[in-house]
């Protein structure tokens, strides 16, 4: 539009709007070529050529000179303009976000402190969070390292056969190796991409990343979110799924915790009860008891070991 608007105030043949002003000349001698910048204060950011048959006057000169100024101007209105709208669409996606955050501590404070279903219930909340399709969960139990569980984002359990193919061929497989996040661009040309069976309902992943779940030294599990589309993903929606991961890991931790509590707790009510029937049979004579009290303890001493561990 601003080409056409000079080229019909200086009645050109043919007008050329050049930005960056690059290495061409500002000035021409040459006949039929009109030549001037186009400035932002004193800085040239590119430069007008006008051509055309009839010969160029002192008008024509003065007025390239203001169009120089006027596409300036417009030209950084248009720019401010665009990272304006830039920077409201990002505060917007920054807004859904928080949003998202807010909503998935709110689910995570108040689920099931069941470690399997408490996965089951936040996994379902992962993929529209970092603009993904699907997502799964798998978890290595602490007591239970080759029975993992795979739980998925529709809220299905898989088997236990598929949830060791998932660790020992699949994209969780390498960051439960690493220890460290992952991105597939695209799973056609990437190497690192391990091809696991497909179901026959299944849609084919295209791009998919994956984050460790870490408490401590301890390696919890994976988080790994897929889609159909190729070159999703990038490192701000990573570094959020990290995020994600990080608050997952610490409600899984917390639920591992207060279970086995629970557990202990019960335990050694259970034990104490057993200790006072004990006590009162070896003061009745029962030499026995003696013995059983002893082997009752080194069972107390193991399961205070085991909490200490888990906690």
């Amino acid at each position: 539009m601003l080409r056409d608007l000079a080229a019909d105030w200086l009645h050109a043949e043919r007008l050329e709007i050049i930005v960056p002003a690059g290495t061409g000349t500002l000035h021409s001698e040459e006949p039929g070529l009109l030549c001037g910048p186009i400035v932002i204060g004193r800085r040239v950011i590119g430069r007008i050529e006008v051509r055309r048959s009839r010969p160029f006057d002192a008008e024509d000169h003065a007025l390239l000179g203001a169009l120089g100024q006027i596409l300036g101007t417009v030209l950084e209105q248009s720019t401010l303009q665009s990272q304006l709208d830039q920077y409201d669409r990002q505060a917007q996606a920054n807004a859904d976000t928080l949003d998202r955050l807010l909503s998935f501590g709110r689910r995570m404070v108040s689920a099931s402190t069941d470690p399997l279903h408490l996965s089951m219930d936040l996994v379902t909340q992962v993929p529209t969070m970092v603009t993904g399709e699907r997502a799964s969960l798998l978890l290595i139990p602490h007591d239970r390292p080759d029975t993992p569980m795979l739980v998925l984002s529709n809220g299905m359990q898989t088997s236990t056969e598929r949830a060791r193919e998932v660790r020992d061929s699949g994209l969780a497989g390498l960051v439960l190796g690493s220890r460290a996040p992952m991105i597939i661009d695209e799973t056609d040309t990437d190497h690192r991409w391990l091809t696991l069976k497909t179901r026959e309902n299944d849609a084919r992943t295209r791009c998919a990343m994956a984050v460790p779940l870490i408490w401590g030294e301890q390696l919890l599990g994976v988080l790994t979110v897929t889609t159909t589309q190729t070159h999703l993903f990038g490192t701000s929606h990573l570094n959020l799924l990290e995020l994600v991961a990080s608050h997952i890991s610490l409600a899984l931790h917390t639920a591992s915790v207060d279970t086995h509590l629970t557990y202990a707790g019960n335990t050694f009510n259970n034990a104490l009860s057993d200790l006072r029937l004990l006590l009162t049979e070896a003061r009745a004579g029962d030499g026995t008891a003696l013995d059983r009290i002893e082997t009752l303890l080194g069972q107390i001493s193991t399961d205070q070991r085991c909490m200490r561990d888990r906690v």
